[in-house]
């Protein structure tokens, strides 16, 4: 009966281990830092400043 408790925790720590290593994951796709959009230096407008 040990034998099993102790084969059932290697079952689940090397699958956790393997799912939470596994690079083929949805978040690696994401970049939260990428912008595909420029900002146009012209259309800031800063308090106080006159626009030219």
């Amino acid at each position: 009966m040990k034998l099993r408790n102790y084969l059932f925790a290697a079952v689940v720590l090397a699958s956790v281990t393997f799912v939470s290593c596994n690079p083929d994951s949805i978040a690696d796709e994401d970049n939260p830092y990428q912008t595909e959009e420029g900002v146009d230096r012209n259309k800031i407008k800063i308090p106080g400043q006159r626009n030219n």
